[in-house]
C-alpha cells in the first residue's frame, strides 16, 4: 500500500509475465481474420486439425495458438503473414507459461513459497 492505495497485483502468474495479453491478442486478431474470411468456428477447426471447442478457446486466450495452427490459418484466411509474424512471440511466451503446475494452482504454490519464508 503506497499512500493509501492498493497497488492491484497480477490475478495469476501468465498476467504478471505478459503471456496472457500475448495469447489474447493473437486470439483476437485470429478470430477478426475467421470472421472476415466468412468462416465458422468449426470450419476453421477442421481445416487447421482442431474442434470447435478448441478454436473458441484459442480466440479467447484461454488455450495458446499453436504455430502449426498459425501457419496453417496464415495461409487459409488470407492473413498475409500476420499470423506468422506472431509465432515468434507465442512460442516465447510458451516457454514463460511452461510449469509444472497447472494455471489455476501457480498463484497457491507461490503463497506456498511466501508462507515458508515467512515461517523461517
Amino acid at each position: 500500500m503506497a499512500d493509501g492505495v492498493y497497488e492491484r497485483k497480477p490475478e495469476t502468474p501468465a498476467e504478471a509475465d505478459g503471456t496472457t495479453g500475448v495469447f489474447t491478442a493473437v486470439g483476437k486478431l485470429l478470430k477478426l481474420l475467421r470472421e472476415r474470411a466468412g468462416l465458422t468456428q468449426k470450419d476453421l477447426g477442421e481445416a487447421v486439425g482442431y474442434g470447435p471447442d478448441a478454436i473458441s478457446a484459442m480466440e479467447r486466450g484461454v488455450r495458446v495458438s499453436r504455430p502449426e495452427v498459425l501457419e496453417k490459418a496464415d495461409e487459409l484466411l488470407d492473413a498475409g503473414g500476420l499470423l506468422r509474424a506472431m509465432i515468434p512471440e507465442i512460442k516465447e511466451g510458451m516457454k514463460k507459461a511452461r510449469t509444472r503446475h497447472p494455471e489455476w494452482y501457480r498463484g497457491y504454490a507461490a503463497l506456498e513459497v511466501q508462507a515458508v519464508s515467512l515461517y523461517d
